[in-house]
C-alpha cells in the first residue's frame, strides 16, 4: 500500500503543480455544482458544457504530463503507457499528491449553506483540537439587604469549555486508469463524488446532534407536538435568551405538516401560499428556511428503506437564534490522506483509492436553539 507524499515541498514550490491544483479545484467545484447543486452542500460554480469539457481535458493532460516529467517517463499516449506509468511509484506518488491537494482545496473552499446555517466551521492543523468557551448569560442578582451582607456574587468569568477533537473518516473509490485518456472520462465528476462523500459525512454529524431531542431533555426548549401557543412561547424564549430574533429550519415536509395545522381556520392567503409553495415562508413572526433533503444512497431506495436513507428528519423543525454563534461546532483538519492499493488479479488495471480526513462536531451552546416536533 502506498501513501502519497502529501507535503512534498518540491511539489508546492513548483508553479506548474500549483496551477494544476488550482485548475483541478475549479473543475471539481464546477462538477459539484452541476451534479449536486440541489443538496445545498456545494458552492455556486457554474461552467457551460463546452468550457467544462475543455478544462476537463486540459486538467487530465496536465496532471499526467507533470507526474510523468517528475517520474522520468515519456509522454503517455496510449493505455499501455498508462498501465506502465501506474506501476511507477514516483508517478503514483505525484499523481496522488495532486489529487489529495485538489480534494482538500475543494472541501476547504466549499461553504455549504446547509451546514453554515446550523454550525460554525473551524479548521485546525493535524493532531490539533479546538476548545470553545461557553460564557454565562446570567446577571448578578440585585437584592435588597444591608450594606455588604446577604449578597449573592456571580462569577463574571464563569465558563464551561467544550473541546472538539477531529476523528478519522475514510471513504474509497476505484478507477480503471486505462480510461483516463478517453474523452468521456470525467475527472471532475470522479473527484466531486469523493469530496461530496466527505462533506455529506460532516453534514450528517451536524444533523445528528441538532435533531437529537435528548440534548434538550429537562428544558422547555423541546416540544414533541405542535401547538401554536407553545411554538410561539419557544420563539419568545429564544428571543429572550439571545437578545435577537430566531429562524426556523426544516425540510419542506416538516414545514408542510406544521403549516397545515397553522393555517386551519385562517384566511385564504396563507392557505394559497401553502398550495403554491408547499409551506409558509414566514409564520409566527419568523422566517422558515428550508433544509434540502440529502441521502448517500448507501442502500437501494425502496419503500422500506426510504425513511432510513433520508438524512434530515421530516418530523422536526429547528428554531435557531440569529446570532453568529451557532449551536454546533464542526472542526476539521486541513489535511487529507490518499492511499492507493495495488491492483488485484482479475482487475489488473483498476486502482483502488482510500481517502481519509479527520473531523468531528460538538454541541457548544447555551440556549441557542430549540426543537419543535410536527
Amino acid at each position: 500500500m502506498n501513501e502519497s507524499n502529501l507535503r512534498c515541498f518540491s511539489l508546492f514550490e513548483c508553479k506548474d503543480a500549483s496551477t494544476i491544483i488550482d485548475e483541478s479545484v475549479n473543475l471539481v467545484m464546477s462538477a459539484m455544482d452541476r451534479d449536486y447543486s440541489y443538496t445545498g452542500m456545494v458552492n455556486k460554480f457554474s461552467m457551460n458544457g463546452s468550457d467544462y469539457n475543455e478544462k476537463n481535458g486540459k486538467v487530465k493532460t496536465a496532471l499526467l504530463s507533470y507526474a510523468c516529467a517528475k517520474a522520468g517517463i515519456k509522454q503517455i499516449d496510449s493505455t499501455t503507457g498508462l498501465a506502465s506509468a501506474f506501476m511507477n511509484p514516483v508517478f503514483v506518488s505525484i499523481y496522488n499528491s495532486i489529487v489529495a491537494e485538489t480534494l482538500l482545496g475543494v472541501i476547504l473552499k466549499t461553504t455549504p449553506s446547509q451546514i453554515m446555517g446550523l454550525a460554525n466551521i473551524d479548521e485546525v492543523n493535524v493532531g490539533d483540537s479546538k476548545t470553545y468557551e461557553i460564557d454565562t448569560k446570567g446577571l448578578p442578582v440585585a437584592q435588597r439587604g444591608s450594606y455588604n451582607s446577604n449578597v449573592s456574587i456571580l462569577d463574571g468569568y464563569a465558563t464551561s469549555p467544550i473541546t472538539v477533537t477531529p476523528k478519522i473518516y475514510t471513504t474509497g473509490s476505484s478507477m480503471d486508469y486505462t480510461r483516463i485518456l478517453a474523452n468521456n472520462y470525467d475527472f471532475g465528476k470522479e473527484m466531486a463524488r469523493v469530496a461530496m462523500s466527505l462533506i455529506y459525512a460532516q453534514f450528517k454529524l451536524v444533523v445528528s446532534i441538532l435533531f437529537d431531542s435528548t440534548n434538550l431533555t429537562g428544558t422547555p426548549l423541546y416540544q414533541a407536538s405542535f401547538v401554536a401557543a407553545t411554538y410561539v412561547l419557544l420563539i419568545s424564549y429564544l428571543q429572550m435568551l439571545n437578545n435577537t430574533n430566531c429562524s426556523a429550519f426544516g425540510t419542506i415536509p416538516a414545514f408542510n405538516a406544521m403549516g397545515v395545522v397553522a393555517t386551519t381556520n385562517y384566511g385564504f392567503q396563507s392557505q394559497d401560499e401553502m398550495i403554491n409553495k408547499g409551506f409558509l415562508g414566514q409564520a409566527y413572526g419568523i422566517n422558515n428556511i428550508t433544509i434540502d433533503q440529502a441521502t448517500d444512497l448507501s442502500a437501494p431506495f425502496l419503500t422500506g428503506t426510504a425513511s432510513d436513507l433520508t438524512l434530515v428528519p421530516n418530523n422536526k423543525v429547528l428554531l435557531i437564534s440569529n446570532t453568529g454563534d451557532k449551536p454546533v461546532k464542526l472542526v476539521r483538519e486541513n489535511f487529507i490522506r490518499v492511499y492507493s492499493k495495488e491492483p488485484k488479479q482479475g482487475s489488473l488495471y483498476t486502482q483502488t483509492y482510500t481517502y481519509s480526513m479527520s473531523f468531528d462536531a460538538g454541541l457548544a451552546t447555551q440556549a441557542h436553539y430549540a426543537i419543535q416536533g410536527v
